[in-house]
C-alpha cells in the first residue's frame, strides 16, 4: 500500500522543531557560547538567539525549499527523507515554487543569501544563529579577559572586531561559502 504523502507548505515549519536555548549545545561549546553571550551582554550588546540545536528533519525541509523557491529546483529531483512524509510537487511548477516560498517564509529563510545547509553543525548542537546589535563603541572582554575596543562598523554580528573576540572563545563566526549573517559555530561552517 503506497503512503500517502503531504504536500509542502508553511505547515511543515511547525514539524521537527528545533531549539533556542543554549542547553541543547553540545560540550565545551556549550560553555564557550555562554560565556560569549555574557560578555556580549556585559559590554552592552543586544544578543537575539534565533537556534540553536536543529533537527536534520527540519536543516531537509528548510534546504529544499530554499532551493525550490531560489533556484528553481524540480521538485521531482528531491530525495526522500525516512520520517518525513512530504510531496514537494504541486501538479505545477508555479505552485510548487509558491508552497515552497510559503515554507521559506515560515521558516524565516527566505532573506537567506545562502542555501540552508542540508546537514550542519546545528544538527549536532556545534552552532548558533544570533543577532547581535550595539548603538555606539563598546569594550568587551575577550576569554583571557582583556578589555576590546570595538569601535568599527559594522554594529552587528559581521563586525571582524567581535568576530576576532569570539574566536578567542571558540565561537567562530560562518567562513564557509556564500555570507549566513547570524551563524556560529565551533569550526566556522
Amino acid at each position: 500500500m503506497e503512503e500517502k504523502l503531504e504536500l509542502s507548505g508553511a505547515q511543515w515549519a511547525n514539524r521537527f522543531r528545533g531549539s533556542t536555548g543554549t542547553r541543547e549545545l553540545s560540550g565545551n561549546f556549550r560553555q564557550a557560547v555562554e560565556d560569549f553571550i555574557y560578555a556580549m551582554k556585559q559590554a552592552g550588546m543586544k544578543v537575539v538567539i534565533n537556534s540553536t540545536y536543529r533537527a536534520p528533519k527540519r536543516s531537509y525541509l528548510m534546504h529544499y525549499s530554499w532551493r525550490i523557491a531560489k533556484n528553481g529546483l524540480d521538485p521531482e529531483k528531491i530525495p526522500s527523507m525516512q520520517g518525513v512524509d512530504i510531496n514537494w510537487n504541486h501538479g505545477t511548477k508555479e505552485k510548487s515554487v509558491k508552497a515552497a516560498k510559503d515554507m521559506t517564509l515560515a521558516f524565516d529563510t527566505h532573506t537567506l543569501q545562502t542555501k540552508p545547509a542540508l546537514r550542519s553543525q546545528h544538527n549536532s548542537g556545534l552552532a548558533i544563529d544570533i543577532n547581535v546589535s550595539w548603538g555606539k563603541t563598546v569594550e568587551i572582554k575577550d576569554a583571557d579577559g582583556n578589555l576590546v575596543k570595538i569601535n568599527t562598523l559594522p554594529r552587528t554580528g559581521m563586525n571582524k572586531q567581535l568576530i576576532a573576540v569570539g574566536k578567542t572563545y571558540g565561537v567562530q563566526k560562518y567562513r564557509g561559502p556564500g555570507r549566513d549573517f547570524p551563524h556560529w559555530s565551533n569550526n566556522g561552517l
